[in-house]
């Protein structure tokens, strides 16, 4: 019974400070070995989808099996887990949104799927599993020499259903399986292992499972291509007639309502983005999974059977490429509706410097005809001063000359018009230029 790691273990004298990760990093590489089968055995495979909180859900479940056998539960944080329970083995893994579960039964030689390995558990303990059911596969391991592929007691197996099998791993073994759900809910695979060790018996079980999982979760993204196709044909249609009218719009009320419309377009396309791109990306990836895992297999296929390889290339294919279409068609929207969006925005900017321009054009011509007015009024400003001035310096001099101080009172008053007016101009002038400065 083991985890997916352990304790590191205690530094050499003379070491300098280790790396906080270098015990988990060394560790990874080995944190989910391979089984060692030795046939005959019975395996039940069960993925469940599960959010990252739901693994303290599952280790309660495996606590309580383990309970009931009297064996050491997994830790508090352990992410793979495979123990030896009385008859049966249970490995369970935590993985990025599911978690696995496969129980191993020796026998199976005469009936590989009947009985199953879950009918070790104790009754209603399944139930139990938090989430719901996904992936669920029994596989039969037995040591023979591959039948027939055409035998009918090897299609009895399968519910008669058509089989889908080839030579693999170098022709030491044959694989059979339908690729389809049976009458209790299980898909079923059939191993027939002709030359395998018990490591390379485990390391190919692991490898069909793996397989068997990673194609139905790449296929989730195909109903939500289905389900958002139309809604972006819509806006692919409505993009186009708002493109058309940008190259109409006269106008920046026109403008204006066209850069609304546009917004909209761009938030349902990135609303969808934004719900797709996890579930996208997630079908890519799993798909490269089950690429590499069928290379790895090395098939050779049986004439008149198809193999897994072309089976699923030529099934999977038009699901996974719709995927990607849609992908690459949110994508090509997303960028379209920018590049009209900054189109409009050029035009509109266009429109509001041509407007500013204008503006300051009439503001211009308004300071001229200011200023004009400023040194019309400022000259009238200084005659009039200085006509007041020069009447009350004519008053004085005519009350000097009353007094008895005999002063030309005409001729004075005459010559002082001049430095009076110069005076009065000098003085307004600064005031204005003093103004201007602050």
């Amino acid at each position: 019974m083991h985890s997916n790691q352990g304790p590191e273990p205690a530094p050499a004298r003379g070491l300098p400070r280790l790396h906080p990760l270098r015990g988990e990093l060394y560790a990874e590489p080995h944190a989910r070995p391979f089984p060692t089968v030795q046939p005959p055995v019975r395996v039940s495979h069960l993925v469940m989808p599960a959010d990252p909180g739901a693994a303290v859900a599952h280790r309660a479940c495996l606590e309580a099996l383990a309970a009931v056998h009297g064996v050491t539960p997994p830790g508090p944080d352990t992410m793979a887990w495979y123990a030896d329970f009385p008859g049966f083995t249970v490995r369970w893994e935590r993985h990025t949104e599911f978690c696995t579960y496969t129980f191993l039964r020796p026998g199976g030689e005469d009936s590989p799927f009947a009985p199953t390995a879950l009918e070790v558990l104790p009754p209603g303990w399944l139930e139990t599993l938090p989430g719901e059911l996904l992936v669920a596969t029994h596989v039969g391991v037995v040591a023979a020499e591959p039948p027939d592929p055409f035998s009918p007691q090897l299609a009895a197996l399968f519910d008669n259903e058509l089989l889908i099998g080839s030579l693999i791993v170098d022709d030491r073994a044959a694989v059979w399986t339908t690729l389809k759900l049976h009458a209790d809910g299980f898909s079923r695979y059939l191993i027939f292992n002709a030359g395998l060790n018990d490591f390379q018996a485990g390391r190919t079980l692991q490898r069909l499972l793996e397989i068997e999982t990673y194609r139905v979760f790449a296929l989730l993204g195909y109903p939500e291509a289905k389900r958002i196709w139309p809604r972006a044909r819509l806006l692919d249609m409505e993009l186009a007639e708002l493109i058309d009218r940008l190259a109409r719009a006269d106008g920046a009320a026109a403008e204006q309502q066209l850069l609304k419309e546009l917004s909209v377009i761009s938030q349902a396309i990135e609303h969808m983005r934004s719900d797709t791109n996890y579930r996208f990306s997630a079908t890519r990836a799993y798909m490269a999974l089950v690429q590499r895992h069928l290379d790895d297999l090395r098939e050779r296929k049986y004439s008149g059977r198809s193999s897994l390889t072309k089976f699923l290339e030529r099934r999977m294919r038009p699901a996974l490429d719709t995927c990607v279409s849609v992908d690459a068609h949110l994508q090509d929207l997303s960028l379209r509706v920018a590049r009209a969006t900054e189109a409009l925005r050029a035009r509109i900017e266009t429109t509001i410097e041509e407007q500013n321009r204008d503006m300051l054009n009439s503001l211009n011509r308004r300071a001229w005809q200011q200023l004009r007015l400023q040194q019309t009024v400022e000259g009238l400003s200084v005659a009039a001063i200085s006509y007041y001035l020069v009447g009350l310096i004519n008053y004085a001099l005519k009350g000097l000359a009353k007094s008895g101080l005999p002063l030309p009172v005409e001729s004075v008053t005459a010559l002082l018009v001049v430095p009076t007016a110069l005076a009065v101009w000098w003085l307004v002038r600064r005031r204005r230029l003093r103004i201007q400065d602050t």
